[in-house]
């Protein structure tokens, strides 16, 4: 008889899964090498008990003095609870497209050398990470989307900037399966530069077609209003900036002082210069 293969995080939701999800695990009982096939990427703050974890290349020990993060795949998992038989943890699941979309938003960038592929990091706990925990255990009966994607947004930065040596070769480890990396750095590189599809295509070594269907799948959304919506942004901030419209539409790429306030306006329903009174 075949032990039960478990999918996560889609068991915990129906099958209704969001690109973020979050889930408050407790159980009384301990357990030994669940088969755990994992559709999403994870971040565990365990906080109560003592688990351990088996990929083909790693096996790790985990305490609740530490996080993790797991790539998606399958993994054989135990789970052993205190002397009070309790196991709990915290669990928040992000998929693919998050990490990209979290890289990119954040023009995060990936050395072009090659690296040693790693599915999975521990992280000890500092004051700043049990203090983020704790702000989680608030959020146990929240549902605003937003919020709990940004509370993955915020311990990734955090992460990024305390232990660097290692959640860059995860997150290139977590995307190489579908080379998104040079992708995402062509992208970011050139973001600014006002290039053509035709030659932004040329750069990913992609036809034309390959590139914008490319582009759709990650960004859910082509890659004219994409970058649209990138000089906006950008224009937000310059204009929050005391810069005047005739002193920006230049940096931005636009030929004339009208196509830029012409695009602003419908985008944002009201003309630059009125935006900033």
């Amino acid at each position: 008889m075949k032990s039960q293969i478990n999918e996560l995080p889609n068991d915990f939701f129906n099958d209704q899964l969001k690109e973020v999800n979050f889930y408050f695990y407790k159980s009384g009982i301990s357990s030994t090498n669940n088969k755990i096939a994992f559709n999403q990427n994870l971040i565990c703050f365990l906080q109560e008990g003592l688990k351990e974890i088996r990929k083909p290349n790693s096996n790790l020990i985990l305490q609740n003095d530490s996080i993790f993060l797991l790539k998606s795949g399958n993994t054989l998992m135990s789970e052993k609870t205190t002397i009070e038989n309790t196991y709990k943890s915290i669990l928040m699941f992000f998929s693919d497209e998050f990490a990209f979309n979290f890289l990119t938003k954040n023009k995060i960038t990936f050395p072009s050398k090659d690296f040693i592929e790693i599915d999975i990091i521990s992280i000890k706990k500092d004051n700043y990470i049990s203090n983020f925990e704790i702000s989680l255990d608030l959020l146990s009966s929240n549902s605003n989307q937003k919020l709990l994607e940004n509370k993955v947004e915020e311990i990734l930065l955090y992460l990024f900037e305390k232990c660097s040596e290692i959640i860059v070769p995860f997150f290139q480890t977590l995307l190489k399966k579908n080379n998104d990396i040079p992708f995402l750095n062509v992208i970011q590189k050139e973001e600014n530069s006002n290039l053509t599809i035709e030659e932004l295509a040329f750069l990913c070594n992609m036809s034309i077609s390959t590139f914008k269907r490319k582009f759709s799948e990650v960004f859910q959304t082509s890659p004219k209003q994409y970058f649209i919506e990138q000089k906006m942004q950008k224009a937000i901030v310059l204009l929050q900036q005391n810069k005047r419209p005739s002193e920006i539409y230049t940096d931005l790429g636009y030929e004339t002082l009208s196509a830029f306030s012409n695009e602003f306006k419908k985008h944002f329903g009201t003309s630059p210069t009125n935006y900033q009174f």
